[in-house]
């Protein structure tokens, strides 16, 4: 079924519910106006006793009571339904992104441009982050820390096959549970800022010490006890008022401590409520595969739950907000130390749960990660799962009817490609002939099987190497770094990469193009025969035919292919690789059709 036609099938179905609430909601609404007169009615009438209709005032009262009593069940009730009816519409908000996304807008989504990087290793090269990017396309996160975990994979990729298909397996089943994730993503926003919780814990001061020991609760009793003796009239109100104040004095010694602690609170408050809203759409999620479950086990174990932590965390923030009044503020720090039982709750949550919480929001990251995964693999039915190939095999990448995943699917042009292990393959071929767009779809392709994602591609074989690219050099100005320059620092980072690292796949657009023909030729023949010397297989564009001799020298370690155009009344573009040597070049063809239209 067309993803669209989904999508818009679950907008309907949700509409229909939300048309159901909203009724509701109008019948609750009557029933709560009907229910508030006729308590403000009975409460009128218990007060007029010549009244006929009320016999006896206390009869009126109860009625007034109960009336009261319906009306905040109903608000209790009402409340469910709106916040149903939002949720509903967070829900068709998340499809409608989505039919927005098949259509070709990333807009809405976050793009990642501050995890741009131009010295890592790839992602700058093949569009990973930034507008239009493949973080773009892919993003669905709904925390900080899930977008950050998200990023992390794209730029940093597993070397170990069964941890690749731990992750195919997830994603292939995060994209079965679309209902699920619709759920999952209509979550509200979350940019939760630990480093606030921690400000008090471990602080190993007077206060805090003092906090937790019995002497608050001893203080508290006799300040109660003292209250309803002098009520009964045993002892002077005079014992009261001294003990209100000495509580008071020991309340405002803990306030920089409860200030600190409840910075931004507000704000902190409203984030964890999310967390366990986000926390119950996981718990009742039925995993079967290792990885999805090992995150649900992590995040709802028996010693610690995470909901269970962070429903208590949110109702201790919560009593925050009530230090808001001054009158709240001064009676019950006289009364019962609010302020320090306050902070002994805290610090009691943190002794217990803290320890705990970096290891659950990792969890909670590694989901959203993943979640977004596998919405695009949802997207994109057509892609296929790759194929990891074992240790030892002759081939680095085997790819069949491969194609860019930001080009559109009806107009692409896939082609069939194997690159070798220890093999350089050199691609020639005219401007604009696709030669850059070919490396970037293998490199990109890679990236997306490393982390689990089918691949847009009839078929992708793969084995498990590191990844380095080159080819979007820029200079800075800023460090008085020229383009040629910043070609070596690049080729440099390179080397260096390839000796400290494993088995390594090099994409490169061109060696120093920042130089004249001639040295630019021989200074490409020096490096390939450097990055010859180690385990590599390389994927190398280039403008200079004169390279391509080394597939016909040394045909065992070099490979030629290209990107053959049409020269004619008009230029032709294939768009599909082959082998061999391209024979027509299009730069001085189309300079000499320019100068004749001026």
């Amino acid at each position: 079924m067309d993803r669209k036609e989904i999508y818009t099938a679950i907008i309907g179905e949700l509409e229909s519910g939300k048309s159901v609430l909203k009724r509701k909601s109008g019948v609750y609404l009557f029933f709560k106006l009907l229910s508030f007169v006729a308590a403000v009615t009975f409460t009128v009438l218990a007060f007029d006793s010549g009244n006929a209709i009320c016999i006896k005032a206390t009869m009126c009262i109860a009625a007034a009571a109960f009336s009261f009593a319906v009306y905040l069940a109903l608000c209790v009730v009402d409340g469910r339904c709106r916040k149903g009816i939002a949720g509903l519409d967070r829900k068709i908000k998340v499809c409608e992104r989505e039919n927005a996304y098949l259509d070709g807008d990333f807009s809405m989504f976050g793009d990642g441009r501050e995890y741009i990087d131009p010295g890592h290793e790839y992602s700058f090269d093949l569009d990973i982050f930034g507008p239009s990017s493949l973080f773009n396309r892919i993003n669905r996160t709904v925390t900080r820390e899930g977008s950050d975990r998200l990023a992390v994979k794209l730029r940093t990729l597993p070397e170990d096959k069964e941890r690749i298909k731990g992750l195919q397996d997830a994603v292939e089943e995060l994209a079965s549970m679309n209902g699920w994730r619709v759920g999952y993503m209509s979550s509200e926003r979350i940019c939760a800022d630990l480093e606030r919780l921690s400000l008090i814990e471990g602080s190993d001061n007077w206060r805090c010490r003092f906090a937790c020991s019995a002497t608050p609760l001893i203080m508290i009793s006799l300040t109660v006890a003292v209250f309803l003796a002098a009520l009964s009239g045993f002892v002077s109100w005079y014992w009261f008022s001294g003990l209100f104040l000495l509580n008071f004095v020991f309340s405002v010694l803990f306030s920089k401590t409860i200030l600190s602690a409840g910075m931004n609170v507000e704000k902190i408050h409203k984030e964890y409520s999310g967390y366990v809203e986000l926390l119950k759409v996981i718990e009742a999620a039925d995993f079967r595969t290792d990885d999805l479950i090992k995150i649900k086990n992590t995040l709802f174990g028996e010693d610690a739950s995470s909901l269970a932590a962070f429903k208590e965390l949110s109702g201790i923030l919560n009593l925050f907000d009530q230090r808001g009044s001054a009158v709240i503020y001064f009676l019950l720090n006289g009364t019962i130390l609010f302020d320090i039982v306050l902070a002994r709750k805290f610090l009691a949550w943190n002794r217990r749960y803290l320890s705990h919480m970096s290891i659950w929001l990792e969890s909670i990251a590694e989901l959203d990660a993943l979640v977004s995964f596998g919405t695009y693999a949802f997207n994109n039915p057509a892609n296929v799962r790759a194929e990891i190939q074992d240790v030892g095999s002759d081939t680095i990448i085997e790819a069949k009817g491969i194609f860019h995943p930001f080009l559109n699917r009806e107009k692409a042009v896939p082609n069939d490609f194997v690159l070798p292990v220890r093999n350089i393959a050199i691609v020639t071929g005219a401007n604009m002939a696709g030669k850059s767009t070919f490396l970037r779809t293998i490199g990109i392709s890679y990236v997306l099987a490393a982390n689990g994602v089918p691949v847009c591609a009839e078929k992708f074989s793969f084995s498990v190497v590191s990844l380095f690219s080159s080819m979007r050099t820029t200079d800075n100005l800023s460090r008085d770094i020229s383009y040629f320059n910043a070609e070596l620092l690049r080729l440099g980072q390179l080397v260096r990469h390839v000796r400290s690292h494993g088995y390594t796949l090099i994409i490169l657009d061109e060696i120093l193009k920042g130089t004249n023909s001639k040295d630019k030729l021989e200074g490409s023949f020096i490096f390939l025969h450097e990055i010859s010397k180690y385990n590599v297989s390389a994927l190398i564009a280039t403008h200079d035919l004169e390279l391509a001799r080394l597939g016909e020298e040394q045909s065992g370690l070099y490979s030629n292919y290209r990107f053959e155009i049409g020269l004619s009344d008009e230029i032709t573009y294939t768009y599909k690789i082959e082998k061999g040597t391209a024979q027509n070049l299009n730069a001085s063809y189309l300079l000499a059709n320019m100068l004749k239209t001026i």
